[in-house]
């Protein structure tokens, strides 16, 4: 794509939340202020926080005031006031905040949203319900944020589009590291201690999003590797030490290894499966995935946004909160705003 070029090292890191009066969007927002919190004072760039809502004017009229969308949007006016005081106490920096909403019509037709690029058959469109494309039009023209936090549902839970519900569209179609916050889990008080688990395999997405949680973890907090395959091979032992040692030099672990292999036993569900279930016997309050395999022809995040099934699966289907890593965010200067995405990679 032209005209795109890599983030400056003093460029602000943006962080969006996207909420709509549910319990699960207040976890989110919960989330994004305690890793906000964690970035101060660690140097590096400076912090941006966007609180974004999106509603149906004519739907929205039909509500109950307190979910009614300006109601929900002054409610959380307040409550980055004093996301900023708490971030602004601890340490140097000075949180930007933002709060706005978009409006859209629900009985508009689907809009295009996405290129798909078949590895066998050229091109072919993706559409998304307006809710959907509303948002995604607010977070690439708008807010360009390296960090999306959203609820596991939204305040009906209900499936917007043939792609699932909204959540489930902008986990696959949003250039953005995602944050999956689930509604019946819970969410580590700021300053306690959280427990990261990585899925790893021999792509480099997957050494992607472990880079991306060291940089994200505080201190105090745990980072495990996690591989699934049928034989523990040379590029299973590869994959491993390498993590090993990179989770090491972040944390100072004294433990042996802090990576762990798990077998895929035939008959015994997909890897996916394997990687949610083993996330769970570690006690994960996160469970991060890369989102594509860079080797498949990826070069960045505005290049192919694509998800794989294992990551897709598991930030819809672990019982604890996820993360899909997606590559470092490129600044814009007139590049189509449709993503292209290859399926299956």
């Amino acid at each position: 794509m032209s005209g795109l070029t890599h983030r400056g090292s003093q460029e602000a890191m943006k962080w969006t939340v996207l909420v709509d009066g549910s319990a699960a969007s207040g976890r989110a927002f919960d989330a994004v202020v305690s890793f906000l919190c964690a970035q101060n004072g660690r140097g590096g760039n400076k912090d941006e926080l966007s609180v974004l809502h999106a509603f149906d004017p004519k739907e929205d009229a039909k509500k109950p005031y307190y979910l009614q969308g300006q109601r929900i949007l002054n409610a959380y006016n307040t409550s980055s006031i004093r996301a900023r005081r708490q971030y602004d106490g601890a340490g140097p920096q000075k949180l930007k905040v933002t709060c706005l909403h978009k409006t859209f019509s629900s009985t508009d037709e689907p809009v295009q949203v996405a290129r798909l690029e078949y590895f066998d058959s050229g091109h072919s469109t993706e559409s998304a319900p307006p809710i959907v494309a509303c948002l995604l039009n607010a977070l690439h023209h708008e807010l360009h944020p390296d960090f999306l936090f959203v609820g596991s549902h939204g305040s009906g839970g209900e499936k917007v589009g043939a792609m699932g519900t909204v959540s489930e569209y902008l986990i696959r179609l949003c250039n953005a590291t995602v944050f999956i916050l689930k509604h019946w889990r819970r969410l580590p008080k700021l300053g306690e201690p959280v427990t990261f688990v990585v899925a790893l395999d021999d792509s480099p997405a997957s050494m992607k999003a472990l880079a991306q949680v060291c940089m994200l973890a505080k201190s105090g907090d745990e980072i495990l590797g996690l591989t699934v395959s049928r034989h523990q091979g040379p590029k299973d032992v590869a994959v491993m030490d390498q993590a090993n040692e990179m989770i090491k030099a972040h944390t100072q672990s004294n433990a042996k290894t802090n990576v762990f292999w798990r077998e895929l036993k035939m008959g015994a569900g997909t890897a996916a499966e394997h990687i949610c279930q083993a996330a769970e016997e570690l006690e994960a309050d996160f469970l991060c995935l890369g989102s594509f395999n860079t080797a498949h022809g990826a070069k960045d995040r505005d290049t192919m946004t694509s998800l794989g099934s294992t990551a897709l699966y598991c930030s819809v289907n672990a019982k604890c909160h996820a993360v899909v890593v997606k590559p470092p965010r490129l600044v814009d200067h007139g590049s189509s705003p449709i993503a292209s995405i290859r399926p299956g990679s």
